[in-house]
């Protein structure tokens, strides 16, 4: 089916409720009321002859799984507003044959906004309050065509096997699972479904006369693919231990108050692991999978009825061997703890949700007869990429840390790009960085797209974009970031950049005029922006933010001059003079009023006509990469803020000490690993490849130092930082722009410069992903000759770029001169000296 081919016909159905009144009232149905619930679907179907095709959509308001015949076919929706419902199209032909058949589905709602859900608003949520589950699909055999939708032929069933008064935070609810109140074979077309209500179709007479109120009035088929999924190979148990029950109503605090004991009252058989429990004692079994993953957690078992496993999760372990379980954000999230209640025999369980994690903890209770482990699994599910970005040199340190920056990205690749797959998994806007490290690794495209639109969203009335979005924090209002709202219009301009697609240009830029006149209304009398309202976040980092902020301007610089370029792709070439002259009014006021020259480095930030003590990386970096700094002053700072004895790294969770050991006289602030991407940006406008290189290895090493896969939140670790941070893959990105040498300088990569940077490295060779195929380069330094291979795909022209003090001799087997050359489509061999 086309995408454009989507002609609402079907109708929402959820479980029978008392609907009847107005729609249009103050108070209707509350989504509290349906908080946490999970309902059953079957549509039973008799099919006389082959099936030709059998394509549909479907979404659900929360989420999915949808089978056909006792196989799921698949999970949604992907995330999205409430405003643009997403449907995910499937073609259910293999599944169906001749004779009786079934689709089911189960589906969730959440009754609260999660980080990747929205309840619904305006009349569909005052009339219905939440929960829904959509189906429009059409099953053709060669004499006829039968509708699938949803409606009146729906049989539904709430499900009772789950708690619905269980804690929640913003990744859901807590699961507390009993399989004997589960209804056996409900997927399955034999089950006898006669017990089983009409679904109850979502659907109200408007006002005075106006069409009828019914869920999601906009729905639009998904833009992305759906996700990978794969079972995991088997958790390695690590440890085995007894604790002493502690019965508490918070099942997450009653785990954490019982500690570990030696086996003395319970036993455990191993290979697999054979458990008997006493009265009031239980077993706790730690598994490891080797490095963080995303799945859902996956469980076979054969044990009695009643048996009763607790499940936590989380990236570290605790001093004495247990997990640590993410807590969330304090004060908005509860410690996540989930409990599965055997049936008898021998089953397996999936976890309805997926989690981020490496180690996961079962305690076992309530088994007096044997209760065997058989697997401990993920049903792993991301992103559907593959490796198209390659990059190895002579530094088998830089191949790790550019490995690992891939990995990170990939395990926070999902419906969106989350910054984090264990703690929050939102999509902040520093998805901005996911983008670019992913258009070096993977070069996808479709994801990025897919954020932009989902940011572009939540614009504000008054012009400001949301800093996470879609979710809780697009729709709650308790705080936002502005100087994300920049990063969204950058990453704009770098989509532009990176894929070719111009459109995207034209469709996003009224948004970015008006999220630029909002940053324009914080303009004060000297030209500077000041006291921005919100969390003006920059990094995390202890830096000087009151007033006029130093990293916030030169980003603002940065971002009016994205929105030129995107101006001139527009043909706005008004507008595009238009802020290119405002560039330039701040960057002079930037120079005039928060440049210390008797330091030479710009300081953090002005207030009340004086300027801060405070001075960072992040400010002076920001001021360089985004063409604030006059290049006579780029020696100067760079001296200053690469100087290892003045750099100091506070710690965001100490402001206090962090204010008594930091010395404004002499100190500098260290960038976080957010950051670096601007201090390496700067480094390469001034030309300073070979720091970059020294930076990354001095930063980044110690990130894997104990063969860690993923790449942490911060340079510290806390008991809160995130172990599998996308952000922190900055040198992925880096190493194949710079040491590559690879950068498009048209949209799409019609045309590329290819400048590879040696910085004392011997050879080096990668792909990089670009919409005509990848460009691969392999060079190598030795014998005072640099040789390097080029492959360029059909519809890409090179400049190649010899590295300094180099000249090209030759090119083909033919002779050449100067130290650029052009090159068409094909393979080339350039040589110079």
């Amino acid at each position: 089916m086309s995408k454009h081919d989507f002609q609402r016909r079907a109708e929402w159905v959820w479980r029978p409720r008392q609907l009847a009144g107005p729609a249009f009232v103050t108070s209707g149905q509350l989504p509290e009321t349906e908080a946490n619930r999970f309902v059953y679907f079957r549509r039973v179907l008799e099919i006389a002859e082959a099936v030709v095709a059998a394509e549909c959509w479907a979404s659900a308001d929360g989420r999915y799984q949808l089978f056909v015949n006792g196989a799921r076919v698949g999970r949604g929706p992907g995330r999205c507003s409430s405003l643009s419902q997403s449907l995910d199209e499937y073609d259910l032909a293999g599944f169906l044959h001749p004779g009786r058949n079934v689709i089911a589905a189960l589906a969730h709602s959440y009754g609260r906004h999660t980080a990747w859900y929205e309840l619904p608003g305006w009349a569909h949520g005052r009339a219905f309050g939440c929960g829904g589950f959509f189906l429009q699909g059409t099953l053709v055999t060669a004499a006829a065509s039968t509708p699938l939708d949803t409606g009146p032929a729906w049989r539904c069933l709430e499900a009772t096997a789950w708690r619905r008064d269980t804690p929640g935070n913003s990744l859901g609810w807590m699961e507390h699972y009993d399989a004997r109140a589960a209804p056996s074979g409900w997927n399955e077309a034999d089950y006898d479904d006669h017990g089983w209500q009409v679904a109850q179709t979502l659907r109200l007479p408007g006002r005075n006369f106006a069409g009828d109120v019914v869920p999601f009035p906009h729905m639009a088929p998904r833009r992305i693919p759906p996700m990978r999924e794969a079972l995991s190979p088997a958790a390695r148990i690590i440890a085995t231990h007894e604790v002493a029950e502690s019965p508490q109503a918070d099942l997450a605090a009653q785990i954490a108050a019982e500690h570990p004991q030696p086996l003395a009252h319970c036993t455990v058989e191993s290979d697999p692991p054979a458990i008997r429990t006493r009265d009031g004692r239980a077993v706790v079994l730690v598994c490891d999978f080797g490095e963080i993953l995303s799945g859902h957690v996956h469980l076979q078992l054969d044990g009695p009825a009643g048996a009763i496993v607790d499940i936590v999760h989380g990236e570290q372990l605790l001093d004495d061997g247990r997990v640590r379980i993410f807590g969330g954000i304090e004060g908005l999230d509860a410690v996540p703890a989930h409990r599965y209640i055997l049936r008898e025999g021998v089953q397996s369980w999936e976890r309805f949700e997926w989690s981020g994690l490496r180690y996961l903890q079962l305690t076992v209770r309530n088994c007096s007869r044997r209760l065997r482990v058989e697997r401990v699994a993920l049903r792993e599910t991301g992103y559907p990429v593959e490796p198209a970005g390659a990059f190895e040199c002579s530094d088998p340190e830089l191949d790790r840390i550019w490995q690992a920056g891939a990995t990170t990205l990939r395990r926070c690749m999902h419906d969106g790009y989350l910054d984090c797959p264990s703690r929050e998994q939102r999509q902040w806007v520093d998805g901005y960085l996911s983008a670019r490290i992913n258009y070096a690794a993977f070069g996808d495209t479709r994801l990025a797209a897919e954020m932009l639109r989902q940011i572009e969203q939540t614009q504000q009335p008054d012009g400001l974009t949301m800093m996470a979005a879609p979710g809780d924090f697009a729709r709650s209002g308790w705080f936002n970031i502005p100087d994300f709202c920049l990063y969204w219009i950058m990453m704009v301009d770098d989509y532009v950049l990176y894929t070719g697609d111009r459109a995207m240009a034209g469709e996003m830029f009224p948004a970015v005029v008006r999220a630029l006149r909002w940053f324009e209304r914080h303009l004060d009398h000297d030209g500077l922006l000041a006291d921005l309202p919100h969390w003006v976040f920059v990094d995390w980092a202890e830096l000087d933010k009151h007033g006029a902020v130093t990293a916030v301007n030169a980003q603002f610089a940065g971002a009016l001059r994205a929105a030129a370029r995107l101006a001139d792709f527009c043909s706005h070439t008004e507008a595009a003079a238009r802020y290119v002259s405002m560039a330039e009014h701040l960057c002079a006021a930037v120079n005039r009023l928060l440049w210390d020259p008797g330091r030479g480095v710009y300081v953090d930030a002005r207030q009340a006509g004086k300027r801060s003590r405070r001075i960072s990386q992040q400010a002076n970096a920001a001021a360089i990469a985004y063409g604030v700094a006059p290049q006579e002053r780029w020696s100067r700072i760079l001296t200053a803020i690469l100087d290892d004895e003045r750099l100091l790294l506070t710690r965001r969770s100490e402001r206090e000490t962090a204010e008594r050991v930091f010395d404004e006289a002499r100190h500098v602030v260290l960038a976080q690993p957010f950051f670096m991407h601007v201090l390496h940006r700067a480094l390469r406008v001034a030309g300073q490849h070979r720091r970059i290189l020294d930076n990354i290895r001095k930063r980044w090493t110690g990130l894997l130092a104990g063969g860690e896969a993923t790449l942490r939140e911060t340079w510290q670790l806390t008991a809160t930082t995130s172990l599998c941070h996308a952000w922190s893959g900055v040198p992925t990105f880096d190493l194949s722009t710079d040491v590559l040498g690879v950068s498009p300088q048209t949209p799409g990569f019609d045309e590329v410069r290819i400048a590879p940077v040696t910085a004392g490295l011997d050879w080096a060779r990668g792909r990089y992903p670009t919409p005509h195929g990848p460009i691969v380069v392999d060079w190598r330094h030795a014998e005072g000759l640099f040789r390097m291979t080029v492959e360029l795909p059909r519809g890409c022209k090179a400049s190649c770029i010899a590295p300094s003090p180099c000249r090209w001799q030759s090119v083909d087997g033919a002779a050449a001169t100067g130290s650029v050359l052009t090159l068409e489509s094909g393979r080339h061999g350039l040589v110079a000296s």
